[in-house]
């Protein structure tokens, strides 16, 4: 039987590909961790004046409706007229986060996993690209979201929850 260098090659593409794309997935065990309460704060560029604001942000983290969803209470203790629930909910193949494609999942030193999805949106009325990076963590948690406008080269850090416990 000849092996030729072509069929190799597209062997080896095959196999990376399906290695790739199972560890970009997420599993419940990767938000698991986050259950319980956190503390930290809420980074933010303030739209109007274009410069960083910080406060206060307190988390609850509570098992959804199953292993798939978790139900999240922001409490803003010096501005509860902010306080707000979301819910994160990972699609049962695990290639989603909230019916965004996950683009990257990776494993950090110290146990911490990095989750990247990214899509199109509006952030103040612009067309953009928007990255949510997601850093899970025993003791830390990191959710940030960064836009990139249309006819932009550069990433702008928009909001960042440092969260500890």
């Amino acid at each position: 039987m000849k092996v030729t260098f072509t069929q190799i090659l597209l062997v080896c593409i095959i196999m990376f590909s399906f290695r790739s794309a199972a560890q970009d997935k997420v599993t419940p065990d990767d938000l698991r961790v986050l259950l319980g309460e956190w503390s930290g704060t809420l980074t933010y560029i303030d739209y109007s004046s274009n410069k960083p604001f910080s406060m206060p942000a307190d988390l609850i983290v509570d098992q959804g409706k199953d292993e798939y969803q978790l139900q999240l209470t922001n409490k803003y203790p010096n501005e509860s007229s902010a306080n707000s629930k979301e819910k994160i909910t990972i699609a049962k193949n695990g290639m989603q986060i909230n019916k965004v494609d996950i683009k990257s999942r990776e494993e950090l030193p110290e146990g911490q996993v990095k989750i990247i999805v990214e899509y199109k949106g509006k952030d103040n009325d612009k067309n953009a690209l928007i990255k949510k990076v997601y850093i899970i963590g025993k003791t830390q948690l990191v959710i940030r979201k960064e836009v990139k406008f249309d006819n932009s080269i550069t990433w702008l850090t928009r909001s960042e929850y440092k969260y500890s416990r």
